[in-house]
């Protein structure tokens, strides 16, 4: 409420102002003042009724953001737990298969590693 109060103040002040410092007849005076307070009035309304219209908007967001939050992690959840499940076979298999492939290197080949693990492969004499 304090911007209301702070707008109508403002207004009063404009309005004891251009009084004061308007040369202008009394009539014509009284006239302004009636149009500027009607106009003064008619900008609170539309403001009040946009900050309700505002209001209403994020009440819906909240509700609806409370309803689909759960359902998309439900979802997600479900997904991931899918993706896991299609997915370990498939390592293993890989496993498995580096697994043999390192079973066929020759000795020398398979201690022969770099720092990180891989190995350093060379090409055998016949292909040189």
């Amino acid at each position: 409420m304090g911007f209301f109060k702070g707008l109508l103040v403002g207004a009063g002040v404009g309005t004891i102002g251009g009084l004061l410092l308007a040369p202008r007849r009394g009539e014509e005076t009284r006239e302004k003042l009636v149009n500027d307070v009607r106009d003064v009035v008619q900008l609170t309304d539309e403001l009040n009724d946009s900050l309700t219209d505002f209001r209403e908007s994020l009440v819906e967001l909240k509700a609806t953001v409370h309803t689909l939050v759960p359902e998309f992690k439900a979802e997600l959840e479900s997904d991931l737990e899918d993706f896991k499940f299609e997915a370990e076979p498939r390592i293993q298999q890989i496993q498995e298969q580096v697994a043999l492939i390192q079973s066929h290197l020759p000795e020398e080949l398979q201690t022969n590693g770099n720092k990180q693990g891989r190995f350093i492969l060379e090409r055998p004499e016949k292909f040189k």
